[in-house]
């Protein structure tokens, strides 16, 4: 693999574990905030988007950030979710995962023992 598309390689896995047999989503989320205050995700975004300096990522880090301190607001109060009416919104996300996981299947019939890849 090129050394330059090195960095792509862990940003695409992440949409293929979630198919493993084992894959617990409660695990990576408690991972995260045990790893992660709002302070620190805030201060790493700043940081990011200070060396990229683009106003489209600047709304999208924007977002990402009111996003999690909302996530993070709604568990701490208990929140029910379930009156999010996120349904036609996540049916792209869907679409995405659905491909992922033909991908990850795909990859689960290749010989490990094939050092090409």
């Amino acid at each position: 693999m090129k050394p330059k598309c090195n960095y792509i390689l862990p940003f695409e896995r992440t949409l293929y574990d979630v198919h493993e047999s084992d894959y617990d989503p409660l695990k990576d989320i408690e991972a995260f905030w045990k790893q992660y205050s709002i302070g620190m995700i805030r201060d790493n975004l700043i940081e990011l988007q200070s060396k990229l300096n683009s106003e489209q990522f600047s709304e999208f880090l924007l977002d990402l950030l009111r996003a999690l301190i909302a996530y993070l607001t709604a568990h701490l109060s208990h929140l029910d979710l379930a009156p999010l009416s996120l349904s036609e919104v996540f049916e792209t996300s869907k679409e995405e995962l659905k491909t992922s996981k033909e991908i990850s299947d795909f990859f689960q019939r290749v010989p490990q023992t094939n050092t090409n890849l």
